[in-house]
């Protein structure tokens, strides 16, 4: 939750295991349904790729365009999706309050998943997304809401004592624990609604992988370097962790927010 700051680097080990498992069809359900195949799409903060070149096979006659501010992690996606594969897709640095490589009204879809609980000022990044999101075309958002946890099944001490602390952490970090339940809210303040725009507002289930990785090893001495947690907290989380993945018919659900805007024209 801290890569404004520079604490947390997206192409870490312990946040792509994270990541990894995110899909097209099991993050973007409620967009899935509005891409057409000659859809030109810039998906921001698009991490590892896994989500992005999803879209990008649905939408062949067009381009999609993955933007991300870590080089590590986008020479990654890069490396797992190339040219040669995916002929209408590419990776490319960029930050996502100035996406500034984009020209006014560039794409069909502008898209982020879970972006912007980690930025200090999200309706910035929005004003951004709309900006360079064409009249007519849609700006779709889904991000989890940390604050609000469903279901944590085993419901262990451990694993909610390593979640309070995070609570407590991602604000300081520039982060938002109510990032899905705000979006709303941001979209409106970034004037989504302008022209006539449309706004379509859900919430859905996110399912948390481990974060057994995020609570031992090389994240662990840097969670104790930068006086996140202590040596023992940690070994506390991480056995918890172990016993959550050692059972059966565990699970971990947040809240999540999904906002589609059509812009004004």
């Amino acid at each position: 939750m801290a890569y404004q700051k520079g604490i947390i680097k997206a192409d870490d080990q312990s946040i792509t295991k994270l990541y990894g498992e995110r899909t097209g069809q099991v993050s973007c359900q409620y967009l899935l349904p509005h891409i057409t195949k000659t859809a030109n799409i810039l998906d921001v903060g698009c991490g590892p790729g896994t989500i992005t070149v999803d879209l990008a096979k649905l939408a062949s006659e067009g381009q999609t365009i993955g933007v991300d501010n870590s080089e590590g992690i986008i020479k990654q996606a890069s490396t797992s999706f190339p040219p040669a594969e995916v002929p209408n897709l590419k990776f490319q640095v960029g930050d996502a309050t100035d996406l500034k490589d984009f020209p006014d009204s560039s794409f069909d879809i502008v898209h982020a998943h879970a972006l912007l609980v980690h930025i200090p000022d999200p309706v910035k990044v929005l004003k951004e997304f709309y900006r360079v999101c064409k009249p007519g075309g849609i700006i779709a958002l889904r991000e989890n809401s940390p604050s609000v946890v469903l279901s944590l099944k085993p419901d262990l001490p451990g694993i909610r004592g390593y979640w309070d602390r995070a609570l407590v952490m991602i604000p300081k970090m520039g982060g938002h624990p109510a990032a899905g339940v705000d979006l709303e809210k941001w979209a409106k303040e970034a004037g989504f609604e302008e022209n006539r725009g449309e706004l379509a507002v859900s919430t859905g289930k996110f399912w948390s992988p481990s974060h057994l990785d995020r609570v031992s090893g090389p994240a662990a001495d840097q969670a104790i370097q930068y006086g996140m947690a202590t040596k023992e907290e940690l070994d506390t989380w991480a056995k918890a962790f172990e016993e959550w993945e050692a059972t059966e018919g565990h699970e971990w659900v947040l809240e999540a927010g999904e906002l589609l805007c059509w812009k004004g024209k």
